[in-house]
């Protein structure tokens, strides 16, 4: 069990040299200036309008999906570069180590930005705070909006701080397009007993907890890496300084039909340490890192306000008496043809695909059904009372969900009984504020992501009046392009092919959707997902496959041979030694643990994650009034843990076609028991 996290404790007995403070204020000075210097290279890119990406390009999709609209992350990120340049610097000098920047020793160190602490009130609130701030007395950026991922091992970078890894023979690593098109082929092998729904579910998690946030140019301008048709990656001097283009090889059997030798990559936008002190790059997570469903009511008041409506309720926008969640005038949708739509949320992922768009309209009615009911029960409660206490419980709704139904299925009963994540027969005594719930790097870019070998590449729409097909949907045309919603049937059928069609298992293949044709829009090809998925763990540091098997106490691959003869064969044409592998890869390749979908180290991460997001949250829905300030009574908990996903989907389809439900709603409906 990991339960730990790297700190930055400051220990001045270990540095190798003395820094003075002549010695910080030179840095300091330095650091402002490089600083200035990269933001004038960035203005006149934008300026010159040739690294902006152009809004039909695949690579603009991508972009939705990873920009935020706050100037706070604006600044916070700027004030991240400014203790890393202050890192080089001091590296520059030789006054500190790569071991001393991989051990976290500040001491003295202190980069020339803090950022600053949140005016917690002097009595918690009952209400969960929106940006996550205030939740543990002692520490109370834990888990905040706009803060660090942390590390279960330190990072590696080459220079220690923020390039990124090379192979442990000295040359650079494989291109993460080579990795992917070699490795991850389009097969199929659906699950015995998971359906379509689980595969959702944990999309509709991931994005509550994680948002990797990417710099962007000017006003929230997407920067281009690579030219305009994709045939080639902008010369690194006239590249913006957070480029990490994906080269893509001449005989690429797929993109070079097109002429594509580039796939645009953006490093992630960085976030200053809480204590002010310099080191290797921490990358900023752009939503709060607690369940707590902030992509449906939003981390700043800003947002919630924009969402809410009278009554206590969610706005929605009403069409032809079905309620869908509000639209928006953002462009981040293929609108083709009139009566089109496109959908707000508390983040910017909802339109993504439509499947998660259909989650977010179940949670959005689900929210209005309860506040309707408590508005009933209670006449003198303020709008604001009811839209609270009906977030209070939707919050509790979806981590019961969670821990009861989803989690088990996911990790087996063993792990989950290992790290104490079954919910409680009553309150929980689990809460203990040294537990930092933060999500680590490992978790968000790799273990996390083994949900995208489960998505399937076409969406089966049954007609169930009929039992026969109605229609199957290819995933490239549902993302970004969630209109068929407004058709009266679509919600009912679309819930009724997430419950039986099963999900693809865990394994190293991906469907074309995700490795050929993300987000192609109306262009002849689209991203490559998993390449991506490859280049952010490399963007955050995370460390080969090999680190986290031995972490995880398992035997580490020291020979391709160790693995498949298939996997074996393909793993040594890419890479020059067993010890460059991804995590993300290694992790693709494990058999899965007994009872569960991943393998062992993927396990282990997400165990130890879900854990932490557990023992770490004062305002989990189990823990008592002696913990949480908000604490359900002993019956309303008891009420709480009745709740299923099955019973919310029944309580909020649109009815119009006939559902039969599994018990479980991760399990497929159409087998027997």
């Amino acid at each position: 069990m990991f339960l730990f996290l790297l700190s930055g404790e400051s220990d001045k007995l270990m540095r190798s040299s003395p820094i003075t403070t002549d010695d910080i204020k030179s840095v300091h000075k330095r650091s402002r200036q490089k600083v200035a210097e990269w933001f004038r290279k960035a203005d006149e890119l934008l300026k010159g309008n040739t690294s902006i990406v152009n809004v039909t390009a695949p690579s603009y999709g991508h972009h939705l999906s990873m920009v935020i609209y706050d100037e706070r992350a604006q600044k916070l990120g700027e004030g991240g570069l400014l203790n890393l340049f202050a890192a080089q610097e001091l590296k520059s000098r030789q006054a500190i180590s790569d071991d001393e920047l991989a051990l976290g020793l500040t001491d003295q160190t202190d980069g020339p930005f803090c950022p600053p602490l949140p005016n917690c009130p002097a009595a918690a609130s009952r209400y969960r705070p929106l940006g996550g701030e205030c939740n543990n007395d002692q520490n109370p950026t834990w888990g905040a909006i706009n803060t660090g991922y942390e590390r279960l091992l330190p990072p590696d970078y080459s220079d220690g701080i923020w390039a990124m890894r090379t192979s442990v023979v000295g040359l650079p690593l494989p291109s993460p397009r080579t990795v992917s098109h070699s490795l991850l082929l389009d097969g199929s092998h659906p699950s015995r007993t998971q359906n379509l729904m689980f595969m959702q579910f944990g999309q509709f998690i991931a994005h509550d907890i994680s948002a990797g946030v990417v710099f962007t140019l000017g006003d929230n301008k997407p920067i281009a890496c690579c030219s305009g048709d994709g045939e080639y990656s902008i010369p690194a001097d006239q590249q913006h300084w957070a480029c990490a283009p994906i080269e893509i090889d001449t005989n690429d059997s797929f993109y070079g039909r097109f002429h594509h030798r580039c796939i645009n990559f953006v490093r992630t936008q960085l976030a200053p340490a809480r204590d002010c002190s310099v080191g290797y790059a921490k990358q900023m997570n752009g939503a709060t890192h607690y369940l707590d469903l902030s992509h449906l009511y939003g981390s700043t008041s800003e947002k919630l306000e924009s969402l809410k409506a009278p009554g206590g309720l969610l706005r929605v926008f009403n069409d032809y008496g079905r309620d869908l969640p509000p639209t928006t005038d953002r462009k981040e949708c293929v609108t083709v043809k009139d009566g089109a739509a496109c959908f707000d949320s508390g983040d910017n992922h909802a339109n993504q695909v439509i499947s998660l768009t259909v989650l977010h309209t179940i949670w959005t009615r689900e929210h209005n059904r309860v506040a309707r009911a408590l508005s009933r029960m209670n006449p003198i409660w303020t709008e604001e009372r009811i839209f609270q206490e009906t977030r209070r419980i939707l919050q509790a709704e979806f981590q019961h969900i969670i821990y009861n139904e989803w989690l088990p299925l996911l990790l087996g009963p063993q792990l989950m009984q290992l790290f104490h994540l079954y919910p409680a027969r009553g309150y929980s005594a689990a809460y203990d504020p040294q537990v930092n719930p933060s999500l680590t790097a490992e978790f968000s870019t790799a273990a996390m992501r083994f949900g995208h070998s489960i998505v399937d590449g076409k969406i089966m729409i049954p007609s169930p009046r009929s039992g026969d097909m109605y229609e199957m949907i290819s995933l490239p045309e549902i993302m970004f392009q969630p209109s068929r919603l407004r058709l009266v049937p679509f919600l009912d059928r679309l819930l009724i092919g997430l419950s039986v069609q099963p999900m693809q298992s865990v394994d190293p293949f991906v469907t074309e959707g995700l490795t050929q044709y993300m987000f192609r829009g109306v262009n002849p090809f689209g991203l490559d997902l998993a390449a991506i998925n490859i280049q952010r763990g490399r963007d955050y540091g995370v460390r080969s496959y090999n680190h986290y098997r031995r972490l995880c106490g398992l035997e580490p691959f020291t020979d391709f041979k160790q693995y498949s003869p298939m996997a074996a064969q393909r793993l040594s044409s890419v890479y020059n030694s067993p010890e460059d592998v991804d995590l993300w890869i290694g992790g693709l390749l494990e058999e899965p643990v007994e009872g569960g979908v991943v393998g062992a180290t993927f396990a282990q991460m997400i165990a130890d994650q879900f854990s932490r997001l557990k023992r770490g949250d004062r305002y989990f829905y189990e823990n008592g009034p002696d913990t949480n300030p908000g604490a359900f009574t002993s019956s309303q908990l008891a009420e709480i843990k009745k709740v299923t996903f099955s019973r919310l989907i029944c309580d909020n389809r649109d009815g119009v076609e006939f559902l039969t439900q599994s018990p479980n709603a991760f399990l497929r409906a159409d087998l027997p028991g």
